[in-house]
């Protein structure tokens, strides 16, 4: 019998899926996952190195689970993940704790890595230049880490779009599209283990297939998905860039409801002048004719966004040019962000001049008038008989079932939270919806 394994993941969900793919070949390879680090022999540690707050975050962590050594049966301990990637040429001299780090690219050969440090007692770095990302077309095994019934779906790797105020090509490389049949054949396998519900994701998921030799589409990635199965699922879809938001989409939505009437387009600002300086190759008036093109297909369609305040060139009137724009009320979710001064993007030129204090004002009121904005959207839905996929208990209360609608992504929006009936975990039901609250809506199965 192999060593224990402990994985903890940090950051998003596309290092959920390299964590799970790391313990699913470490599992297929006869060791054995012990969910109590202090109880494992190998610990890995795969993080986060967007931001420096999460840089932070992840030595932190590191230092914490590296006590296991003392305390407890951890023999080695590996890093994995965007901060290796970032810090790649001194994490191992910075921290003596740490006996093996792999790069963002080469979590296919975390086998090699972990055999390495037991066999020959040596640390090791196991980096590649650029990336090889072996999974585009492997047959890798995931060990689910989500609930039974929903999970993840990465369907490319890296982000070619540069922006100013983001390090992740230079964390994770160029873009890379996996190849369809590899997805398709993802897709089928997750399906026939009982999951309800799949999101497709990557960095830029409007830009799937530009780089393949048949150029081909998300669109026709979609439309592969939903006509190779029969089985009732919802697919879901997350960070689609809107300079190459592919609009036909929404007519495939319109056409199979398994594809949930739901898109997650990251805008980050709307003034044209503080989009060019981030470049983000699209300006206030395509922005507005993408979302009229959405909303005129599928006007109840549940548009979730992302914003960043505090960039280094928003003025105060930006901000206000921003705040007006939400309350618009075009978006069903919104995340707003602090702009975070790193050392290794292009807005560094422009420095940092706005203050810590002005950042967090601007995202106060701007995550409030979304608020009011998401309250009157889930206001609206109180009296509606919605098809709901159940989680299972609340995760605040046992009196109360927890699950999601269709305008509601897996773990950055609300919840429904079903007061009356009974339901297994992974079972669609139809709710009736009693109650609204800005984040989460309250109904009954009927």
């Amino acid at each position: 019998m192999g060593h224990t394994i402990y994985i903890e993941t940090l950051g998003c969900a596309k290092n959920r899926v390299d964590s799970e793919i790391m313990l699913g070949t470490l599992l297929n390879s006869g060791f054995t996952y012990e969910p109590d680090s202090e109880k494992a022999a190998v610990i890995i540690v795969n993080t986060c190195g967007f931001l420096t707050s999460a840089v932070n975050e992840s030595i932190n962590r590191i230092l914490s689970l590296a006590e296991n050594k003392k305390t407890g049966n951890c023999l080695k301990l590996v890093v994995a993940g965007c901060m290796s990637e970032r810090y790649r040429d001194s994490l191992l001299d910075e921290i003596s704790e740490i006996d093996g780090i792999i790069g963002t690219s080469d979590y296919t050969e975390i086998l090699t890595c972990i055999n390495n440090l037991l066999e020959n007692n040596e640390r090791s770095n196991l980096l590649h230049q650029r990336p090889i990302y072996s999974h585009n077309n492997a047959k890798a095994i995931r060990a689910l880490s989500t609930k039974q019934h929903y999970t993840y779906l990465k369907i490319a790797e890296g982000c070619s779009n540069m922006c100013s105020f983001c390090n992740i090509p230079k964390l994770r490389g160029k873009y890379i599209s996996r190849e369809p049949e590899s997805i398709c054949k993802e897709f089928l396998d997750l399906v026939s283990r009982g999951i309800k519900e799949i999101s497709l994701i990557s960095q830029d998921s409007s830009s799937y297939g530009r780089d393949l030799t048949h150029r081909e589409s998300l669109g026709d990635l979609v439309r592969k998905l939903l006509e190779s199965i029969q089985e009732d699922f919802w697919l879901r879809l997350f960070y689609l860039y809107p300079n190459r938001f592919p609009i036909e989409l929404i007519d495939i939505m319109n056409q199979d409801q398994r594809l949930v009437p739901y898109i997650d387009i990251p805008l980050q600002h709307i003034n044209s002048d503080v989009l060019k300086t981030m470049n983000r190759k699209i300006d206030r008036d395509q922005i507005q004719e993408l979302l009229d093109k959405i909303l005129n297909k599928n006007e109840s369609i549940a548009i979730r966004t992302t914003f960043i305040v505090g960039y280094p060139t928003e003025t105060e009137k930006h901000f206000r040019e921003l705040l007006d724009f939400v309350e618009k009320g075009y978006f069903q979710h919104a995340g707003v962000f602090e702009y975070s001064f790193e050392d290794n993007i292009a807005a560094v030129k422009y420095g940092d001049p706005i203050s810590d204090a002005i950042k967090k004002e601007r995202r106060e009121v701007l995550l409030a008038a979304q608020q009011e904005v998401s309250a009157k959207k889930n206001q609206s839905q109180v009296g509606q008989i919605q098809k709901v996929l159940v989680e299972g208990l609340s995760d605040d209360t046992d009196l109360l079932l927890q699950g999601r609608n269709k305008y509601q992504g897996i773990e950055v929006d609300g919840v429904v939270l079903i007061n009356d009936g009974q339901a297994d975990s992974g079972d669609f039901v139809k709710v009736e919806i009693t109650e609204a609250h800005p984040y989460d809506l309250i109904g009954k199965i009927i």
